[in-house]
């Protein structure tokens, strides 16, 4: 009894700092700090396991730095690449919440945080003491930092660098630096043979990318084109990018240019087949249809670039080119 109600003070502390900059910088900011001062008041024990290597650590984040004072013991990840990475790591027994489109692994905590949120008061139930975000609200940000959670910002990778570069700061992050190494070394090496098990069969090429019904596309810029490029494919889309990795085209920019391969990332959210996309006017004249090379994929293979994610696409890629 005494520790619940010694959890529920602390989270009204919280909520009443939030809302005291929710008020504005200078009108909350002395009740702020008075009201932070119970969430804040964590024993600096060590943690359940006892390991304190290597933290303090400092790394970059939004153009900044943030410092993870001490390994942490509950960590709230709001991206699932984020998500796969800390499990691929060792480090899913530290994670105490994950967003709901986290789907892999299937056993980790998944709760109804979209990472989209615009108030922090709802995370604070969990008591995190690491957060960890892709696409964050700089008000969220803000809210935490004032509660002294530490909030890790991994924005999309644009490539197998830096989606291996995030892999090696979340292991910084968690107190996990060898396992890190180690998944990194290993991803690459399956990655590559993958590619290799091609045997060139990829090489020029084309495709289409579909991410919705309006022919919102990708280039061979993002990360998903990145992965292609592994097969030595060419991107249609690329001359219309025009400082954009995701630009709109059209239907006739795609008859026009009629691809080898299409892959349907909208399959999820706007229901897309093969068999619907063939139905469009024109469109059973694509090679792509005629020939039984439209593939339907899983959204997240456009908005992922976590290893189960990433090993999974280029490992269907691998597999058409091999037929």
């Amino acid at each position: 009894m005494h520790r619940t109600k010694t959890v529920r003070a602390a989270v009204a502390a919280a909520a009443v700092a939030i809302a005291a900059l929710a008020a504005g910088p200078l009108a909350g900011a002395g009740a702020a700090t008075r009201a932070a001062t119970p969430a804040q008041a964590r024993p600096e024990a060590p943690s359940r396991s006892g390991r304190t290597d290597g933290f303090p650590v400092s790394l970059p984040s939004q153009g900044g730095t943030v410092v993870v004072p001490s390994r942490p013991d509950r960590i709230l990840s709001l991206s699932p690449s984020a998500t796969q990475m800390l499990y691929a790591i060792g480090a899913g027994k530290q994670v105490v919440g994950v967003d709901k489109y986290s789907t892999y692994p299937p056993d980790a905590p998944r709760t109804k945080f979209t990472g989209g949120e615009t108030n922090a008061e709802g995370y604070l139930p969990l008591h995190p003491d690491l957060v960890l975000m892709a696409f964050p609200s700089g008000t969220v940000v803000k809210q935490l930092t004032l509660l002294h959670i530490p909030v890790l910002v991994l924005p999309p990778a644009s490539g197998l660098a830096q989606a291996d570069q995030q892999v090696h700061e979340l292991g910084r992050a968690t107190g996990h630096v060898a396992q890190a190494g180690q998944v990194v070394a290993s991803f690459m090496a399956d990655v590559h043979k993958e590619a290799a098990s091609a045997g060139g069969a990829g090489r020029g090429k084309t495709y289409y990318i579909e991410l919705s019904p309006d022919y919102y596309t990708a280039t061979s810029r993002t990360f998903i084109g990145a992965e292609l490029s592994l097969f030595g494919m060419k991107d249609i889309a690329d001359p219309a990018g025009r400082g954009t990795g995701y630009p709109q085209i059209s239907a006739e920019y795609v008859l026009h240019a009629n691809p080898y391969y299409v892959f349907l990332a909208d399959t999820v959210c706007c229901s897309a087949t093969p068999a619907s996309f063939g139905h469009r006017p024109g469109f059973s004249a694509l090679s792509a249809v005629r020939d039984h090379r439209v593939v339907g994929v899983n959204d997240s293979v456009a908005s992922q670039w976590g290893p189960h994610t990433v090993e999974s696409f280029v490992g269907l890629i691998a597999r058409l080119l091999r037929r």
